[in-house]
């Protein structure tokens, strides 16, 4: 009996065998898990091009014009300080080479346009048809032309605003990280990280460039951002920080003097800009309530004596006064009023 109970004694499971072959599968399943992450590429996204900087039409026009138009840089040389002002990141010889390409497509574009008009209408004397499609393919090539010479003036006058707006609540900014003891090298670094488009970020991180990769002192990165400032005010806040590092003067003193000075420029303006509103708001009664309402009473008793007024249909001077000039009164104040009052 002794010798069949053990025979029918179940042996003791092993326990090296499955720990093994676990082990294994843990070290195969990690040494698979890094090659299958290498396989996944993330997908790459095309940069888009930033705003002020040459696209491509822009660089096939330099390629292709450039040693044609040697003249044409002389001739527009008044050109190339607005565009540094202006915040394009663009040679001035692309830029023209830019301008006279795309006017070119814009003339043909418009040749075109005078073809297919001369085609659907039947104009008179026949001589129109032939002169038609020079005429818009001249008209749009100084159309273009023009406005791409006078597009930098409009984006240095709306920088200029930026900054404007933009200074007397950094000035207070720059104060404190003054009186926190950085340097000044590290206000623009500090200011340079900054996640906004503001002019004066974009100012700071042109500096820290300068310092970073060309190698420059602060004195000279901050003589170059001068050169293509749009703003007075900002430049000689630019100045004033040069004659403080080299008089070894003190930072925060400084910030905190100017922060007071522009904080009370701002106050000015916006006391100006209070007053001038009250007129806007003048003229919104008198143009959008009181003319309207008179224009009509008016209008609907002479049509009892008369249905007529020098010739028109007193009814139809009723409508172009309710859909045309109200309308555009109202478009006008609010183009002022946009104009007017600051974005921040």
């Amino acid at each position: 009996m002794f010798s069949l109970k053990r025979k029918f004694q179940k042996s003791p499971p092993k326990k090296d065998g499955p720990s093994k072959v676990t082990v294994t599968q843990t070290k195969v399943s990690q040494s698979t898990k890094p090659a299958a992450e290498k396989t996944q590429k993330p997908i790459e996204k095309k940069p888009k091009t930033p705003t002020g900087e040459a696209s491509e039409i822009y660089i096939k026009s330099y390629k292709m014009l450039s040693k044609r138009v040697g003249n044409l840089y002389i001739r527009l040389a008044p050109l190339k300080p607005k565009l540094e002002k202006a915040g394009y990141h663009i040679p001035f010889e692309v830029y023209v080479c830019g301008m006279l390409g795309i006017s070119f497509i814009a003339g043909l574009v418009g040749i075109g346009l005078g073809i297919a008009i001369g085609f659907i209408i039947n104009l008179q004397p026949a001589e129109f048809e032939f002169f038609l499609p020079i005429f818009t393919g001249i008209a749009a090539f100084q159309a273009t032309f023009g406005i791409h010479y006078i597009k930098p003036g409009f984006a240095i006058s709306s920088r200029r605003k930026k900054f404007a707006d933009e200074l007397p609540y950094f000035m207070g900014y720059m104060a404190t990280l003054a009186s926190s003891g950085l340097t000044l090298e590290g206000i623009f670094k500090a200011i340079a990280q900054e996640q906004t488009d503001e002019e004066i970020v974009k100012s700071a991180r042109q500096i820290v460039r300068n310092l970073d990769v060309f190698g420059m002192d602060i004195v000279t990165a901050i003589s170059e951002l001068i050169k293509s400032s749009p703003s007075d005010s900002f430049s000689e806040l630019l100045e004033g920080l040069i004659s403080t590092v080299q008089s070894g003067g003190n930072l925060k003193d400084y910030f905190t003097a100017t922060a007071k000075v522009q904080m009370e420029e701002k106050k000015q303006i916006m006391r100006k800009m209070a007053s001038s509103l009250g007129i806007v708001a003048e003229m919104y009664t008198i143009l959008l309530i009181v003319f309207p309402l008179m224009a009509i009473i008016m209008l609907a008793i002479m049509a009892i004596m008369s249905g007529n007024l020098m010739g028109m249909d007193l009814m139809t001077i009723m409508r172009l006064v309710t859909y045309l000039l109200v309308p555009m009164f109202g478009i006008m104040i609010m183009v002022m009023m946009d104009g007017m009052v600051p974005k921040r």
